[in-house]
């Protein structure tokens, strides 16, 4: 009977240094799977650091170049800006058109055709700006002013894409009927 007890002991205890290097062993995987989580929590902290540090610079830019389109062309001119703001994990731009420190809520809606027009030119040129690899500067415009009114403006709108193509080093391709627009080499087709 007491070899029968023995066998049954030693049994339990074969099955319990099983388990306890069971234990063991999923401890360590435990400790190395908290290391790994750690060590990409890091990670994903260092890329988020990097992302914010290049929409900033690209922000700067492009902000800058919409904000001083609309400044030559406008006497009460609108500062550009983009927000950017995390969202389920992603992040988000808005664009925002601000005029005497107020935020406008319905840009498309609260700011003049020609406003517009102006700030998607140059959004466009931003884009031609700050692509890598640089790409061949030119932008091709379809009838991209018939928002501007009045002499004054597009007097100042000619002017701007005159000095953005001279400051730029950029082409300017123009499909018009506005005389105002007409500007280089013009071509005239029936």
């Amino acid at each position: 009977m007491t070899t029968r007890w023995r066998k049954i002991v030693d049994g339990l205890m074969v099955k319990y240094q099983m388990a306890v290097e069971r234990e063991k062993d999923a401890r360590q995987q435990m400790d190395e799977v908290a290391k790994s989580v750690e060590q990409l929590q890091q990670a994903q902290s260092i890329v988020q650091c990097i992302a914010q540090a290049i929409q900033q610079r690209a922000h700067e830019k492009i902000a800058r170049i919409v904000t001083r389109s609309m400044a030559v062309v406008f006497d009460e001119p609108y500062e550009f800006r983009i927000d950017f703001d995390r969202k389920r994990g992603k992040t988000e731009a808005r664009m925002v058109f601000v005029r005497d420190g107020m935020e406008l809520d319905d840009p498309l809606n609260e700011v003049g055709g020609g406003v517009i027009d102006v700030a998607s030119l140059a959004l466009r040129l931003a884009c031609v700006m700050l692509s890598k690899p640089p790409r061949r500067r030119l932008i091709v415009l379809d009838e991209p002013f018939s928002n501007i009114r009045g002499e004054e403006n597009r007097r100042r709108t000619r002017e701007m894409l005159t000095t953005l193509a001279e400051e730029l080093g950029l082409q300017i391709v123009i499909n018009t009927d506005i005389e105002a627009f007409r500007l280089g080499t013009v071509v005239e087709l029936s």
